[in-house]
């Protein structure tokens, strides 16, 4: 986040973290990182989140698979509880690329766990998902 923000001068936008240390709460806020955590998220069941008008059209979107609620995802390298629901992770995606142009997008942190393809084909259903959303879909 501090190369892409500093380094790039990119804008940066974080939905759903649960977990962060006091230095990278501090540097989130010392780079004005545009962000609603997930406690917020999930207890106010936020489903739309709006960028500001100054943030660029061209969008990348990077979707962490420990963001989910670890009963939805335990299949990541950091499974914790409080996470945010499959559709209202869509949802909030969703509402985040409103009127913006999504030029990629990733999946990350899947931890496949032997013998339980499930959480495989959860993230591979995300991942789908997000294509079309990012397609305008």
């Amino acid at each position: 986040m501090q190369l892409l923000v500093e380094e790039e001068g990119c804008p940066c936008a974080q939905y759903g973290v649960r977990a962060l240390c006091a230095e990278e709460a501090a540097l989130r806020d010392e780079l004005d990182v545009i962000h609603i955590d997930a406690e917020e998220l999930v207890t106010g069941n936020v489903l739309d989140v709006t960028l500001p008008e100054d943030f660029p059209e061209d969008v990348y979107v990077t979707f962490d698979l420990d963001g989910l609620d670890a009963q939805l995802m335990p299949a990541t390298g950091t499974p914790v509880p409080g996470g945010l629901a499959y559709y209202q992770s869509l949802a909030l995606v969703r509402s985040a690329l409103r009127g913006r142009r999504c030029v990629g997008l990733d999946v990350v942190e899947l931890a496949p766990i032997d013998g339980a393809d499930v959480w495989d084909f959860t993230a591979a259903q995300l991942t789908y998902a997000l294509i079309g959303i990012a397609q305008g879909g």
